[in-house]
């Protein structure tokens, strides 16, 4: 009864310290994987499979990556932050949304250069291959970036509309994810860690923001 009362009225107390600790081990497993010749080994030759896929899904994957570049990332986030302010008027949630949907973002950007895990082989002579680590993918957390942002532009619509929203937002992390895949530009690990991650560290980020608003309306 302590704990939910306690998850009820103050979530970010549980949720900060456990995704904190969360992103305080990811750069160690990072380093695991990117030292670990088996795993290399095993991911690679997954990539290597999926080159028997069809040439459609080569180029959507191209689509994707050019869309999800730290340049379309910007320009798709600039958008619905306009489209959000034309909406609640209030720069203040804007700003807020803003924080929770990008924070992960610039973890996964850190976590690259602590861990500095090579590109997979399968990237050699790619005219997409970006020039940061591998590990965790960047394009993914920007897929999970923009769900975000769209989820969170919902939250006081109609419930089908949100449910809606949170649907193409998975089904949107999942196909970028994959794309990275395809184009093997990105080892699998590199894909769950930033799927796994960034929405945790969001989900936390916003209850911080809620605990905080109630504190201060007491």
């Amino acid at each position: 009864m302590v704990w939910r009362t306690l998850w009820r009225n103050s979530r970010s107390v549980i949720l900060v310290p456990a995704v904190a600790l969360l992103c305080a081990i990811m750069p160690a497993i990072g380093v695991g994987l990117r030292d670990s010749t088996s795993t290399v080994l095993e991911e690679t030759e997954f990539l290597r499979s999926l080159r028997s896929l069809p040439v459609g899904f080569d180029v959507i994957s191209t689509l994707l990556a050019w869309v999800f570049s730290g340049v379309g990332c910007v320009i798709i986030m600039a958008v619905l932050a306009y489209v959000a302010y034309r909406h609640s008027r209030s720069i203040r949630k804007v700003v807020r949304n803003l924080i929770v949907s990008i924070s992960p973002t610039a973890y996964v950007t850190g976590v690259k250069q602590v861990v500095e895990r090579p590109r997979p082989s399968t990237s050699v002579g790619s005219s997409l291959l970006p020039s940061d680590p591998s590990f965790p993918s960047g394009h993914t957390a920007g897929a999970v970036m923009v769900a975000t942002m769209g989820v969170l532009m919902t939250r006081s619509m109609k419930r089908r509309i949100r449910h809606a929203v949170i649907i193409i937002g998975v089904l949107l992390v999942a196909v970028v994810g994959f794309s990275r895949l395809v184009l093997g530009l990105h080892f699998p690990t590199d894909v769950l860690t930033s799927i796994l991650v960034c929405p945790a560290i969001s989900y936390a980020l916003w209850y911080l923001f809620v605990d905080v608003g109630k504190r201060r309306t007491r």
